[in-house]
């Protein structure tokens, strides 16, 4: 009996250990931050939600998925995963954290999964082309100087690609439209108009 309670002890030991090893970007995928900006503060609000690593899953050419990260300085973190099934719909993972997104994660508050309709697929991919997701870069200068505001980071994976744009603020475009479609109308998240940032 002490044997297996001792194993038992072992396995979660290790499972936490690989957990805190997976790699969830490339690396230098944020060059103009450096290594440890992004990284190492994306990462840790992503494994308190038990999110996957869609880097490593873009290892499957079968897989295409699209996540949007909402990281507000002082609002909780929020992640929408869209995951495309083969006959175009699909599903939508939603997840709130505890904490605040400019500081630590906190524990997971919600997670629904929600079936997602095609046309609704289809709104959604278009507006990402509208926004040249595969081709945009993935650090842009910010538009402006601030403090406080909130990091959107839109990962996806297509046909073994992998792709990550990281945008601090947006306040129009086709790109803060597909990420807020995602969390707000497709996700039924209902921020105040001011905590939309």
């Amino acid at each position: 009996m002490m044997r297996l309670g001792a194993a038992s002890a072992l396995l979660l030991v290790l499972a936490g250990s690989l957990a805190a090893q997976t790699q969830y970007f490339p690396s230098r995928a944020f060059c103009r931050s450096g290594e440890a900006g992004p990284c190492s503060w994306y990462a840790p609000h992503l494994r308190a939600m038990g999110e996957p690593s869609l880097w490593e899953l873009s290892k499957s050419k079968s897989v295409e998925t699209y996540r949007f990260l909402w990281l507000r300085t002082f609002n909780h973190p929020v992640s929408a995963r869209l995951d495309l099934k083969s006959d175009g719909t699909a599903e939508l993972v939603v997840k709130v954290l505890s904490g605040q997104g400019g500081y630590k994660p906190g524990h997971l508050t919600q997670n629904r999964t929600l079936k997602v309709p095609k046309d609704s697929v289809d709104y959604f991919l278009e507006l990402l082309n509208k926004a040249q997701f595969w081709t945009a870069p993935t650090e842009e200068e910010p538009d402006g100087v601030g403090c406080d505001g909130a990091q959107w980071i839109m990962e996806g994976v297509k046909e073994g690609q992998y792709h990550v744009a990281d945008r601090w603020s947006p306040k129009e475009g086709p790109y803060r439209k597909a990420a807020l479609f995602l969390a707000i109308n497709l996700g039924g998240l209902n921020p105040r108009y001011n905590d939309v940032y």
